[in-house]
C-alpha cells in the first residue's frame, strides 16, 4: 500500500523514518530560532528590491521581519509585517500534520487537497498585494533591530 506524502511517495514507513518525520521539523525550527536570535544581531536585514525600485510593496515585503518577530514571540508585530505569512504557516502546519498521519498509515483529506485551492490562494495573494499598496495599515513597519 502506498501513502502519498507532501513531496514524495512513501512506502509504509520504518520506525526510524517515523521518528525522523516527527523530529526533523522541530530541529529546523530550532535552527531558525538560533539564526534569528544570534545572527540578526550582527547583520542587518536586506531591503526589498521591488519596493526599493518601484515604491510598491510585493507580497513578500516584511516576511523576514515577520519571521524575526515571530521567533521572538511578538505575534502581533509579525502579523503587522506580513499577514499573508501567517496563512502560509497555517497551510504548512496542516500539510505537515497530513504528512505525519500519512506516514503512520492514516490518510485524511483537508481543504488543501481540494481542486482549485492553489488558484484560490493565488487570487488571495494578488488581492492582498493590491490592498497592502492601497491601505497603509497593511504595509510593513520600518523598524530597526
Amino acid at each position: 500500500m502506498f501513502c502519498f506524502g507532501v513531496i514524495f511517495i512513501i512506502k509504509p514507513c520504518k520506525t526510524y523514518q517515523k521518528i525522523l518525520v516527527l523530529i526533523l521539523p522541530f530541529a529546523l525550527l530550532f535552527l531558525c530560532y538560533l539564526i534569528c536570535a544570534f545572527a540578526f544581531k550582527y547583520i542587518s536585514l536586506p531591503p526589498c528590491y521591488i519596493h526599493q525600485f518601484t515604491g510598491l510593496y510585493c507580497p513578500g515585503c516584511g516576511a523576514t521581519r515577520a519571521v524575526y518577530a515571530l521567533v521572538h514571540g511578538d505575534i502581533l508585530l509579525s502579523l503587522r509585517q506580513n499577514a499573508f505569512l501567517a496563512v502560509g504557516i497555517v497551510i504548512v502546519l496542516i500539510l505537515y500534520i497530513q504528512f505525519v498521519l500519512c506516514a503512520f498509515g492514516k490518510k485524511i483529506n483537508t481543504f488543501i487537497n481540494m481542486q482549485g485551492f492553489i488558484w484560490i490562494m493565488f487570487a488571495l495573494l494578488i488581492v492582498y498585494t493590491i490592498l497592502r499598496n492601497i491601505f497603509p495599515a497593511l504595509a510593513p513597519v520600518e523598524i530597526t533591530y
